[in-house]
């Protein structure tokens, strides 16, 4: 057993014991052919074991503890509506994204009956939180397709869709009176990513604990903005390691200790499934090194309003 790391959230007091457990880590394994040894058992290495491993082809999580994390938004009910002479599409009616992340999608405005003119693009219906632009905002029509490209970006802070409760949006292009719409359901996933810093072993603190700003945004740092989601809907945290070496993430609540079989290997993945519910509140720091002066990180999770 490796000495303790004390972490204070507030004016509580966590104390994060750094123990070993044995491998139970379910990731797609990826490895190289020709392992050392001999035999099938042999030439297939340890999910997330160093050994033969291709850095390529980094490990990936198995099917998350939460499967809306990953999950398609049902097909809207109607494709939108057309006035005749002029008709909009979006290139993906399911469009889904993580918190912290956008996605782009392409909005394709067709004259038809040979109209002509300029029409200005608008959305409504996002979740709470999520923004829009489109690139560009007004297009003007000939004889033929004008394609935009819609970005929603979604802030980590915002509550991801439930199970099966997507956001309705509407794509509208007008033109004076002449108006077309694009239906799409909307899904914001109940998944977050937070990412091991470059050059991570230089950021450790002499003594004591050194929480950083440097996973991914300021959800993990010193004084983390929560996060928040409703209850029975968890919030699957996908660990990505930007760094060129190895690590173990070591913590309390969702992040209980790393496989120390199975580190998170450098560009790759934690194979190890970790969710967070609402009250939680977790801190976590680099189990290798020496305890208790590693880069750490503090989360924190509320109910969705």
């Amino acid at each position: 057993m490796r000495n303790a790391l004390l972490v204070a959230i507030g004016i509580a007091t966590v104390t994060l014991v750094a123990c070993a457990e044995p491998p139970t880590s379910a990731g797609i394994q990826r490895h190289k052919s020709g392992a050392a040894g001999t035999g099938a058992a042999a030439a297939i290495p340890a999910t997330g074991s160093d050994q033969a491993h291709d850095p390529t082809a980094p490990d990936e999580p198995a099917d998350p503890a939460n499967p809306n994390a990953t999950s398609t938004p049902p097909a809207p009910e109607t494709a939108g509506t057309t006035t005749g002479t002029l008709a909009v599409t979006i290139d993906n009616p399911t469009p889904a994204t993580d918190l912290g992340t956008s996605i782009d999608l392409a909005v394709t405005i067709a004259p038809m009956q040979g109209f002509k003119g300029d029409a200005a693009l608008t959305v409504t219906g996002l979740p709470t939180g999520a923004t829009a632009t489109f690139l560009p905002a007004s297009v003007t029509l000939n004889t033929t397709s004008v394609t935009s490209k819609l970005t929603i970006k979604v802030p980590a802070t915002s509550a991801p869709s439930a199970a099966g409760a997507p956001s309705a949006i509407v794509v509208k292009a007008a033109s004076g009176a002449t108006e077309a719409t694009a239906n799409a359901n909307f899904k914001v996933n109940p998944k977050i990513t937070m990412t091991i810093p470059v050059n991570a072993d230089a950021m450790r603190a002499a003594v004591g604990t050194r929480y950083v700003d440097g996973w991914a945004g300021p959800m993990f740092g010193t004084a983390p903005q929560a996060l928040q989601t409703q209850s029975g809907n968890p919030i699957t945290v996908v660990v990505k390691n930007a760094d060129s070496t190895s690590h173990i993430v070591h913590g309390n609540a969702g992040f209980a200790h790393g496989d120390t079989n199975a580190p998170v290997h450098a560009g790759g993945i934690d194979p190890k499934n970790r969710t967070l519910s609402p009250g939680v509140n977790t801190s976590g720091y680099l189990h290798d090194g020496s305890n208790g002066t590693s880069e750490s990180f503090r989360i924190s999770v509320n109910a969705a309003q």
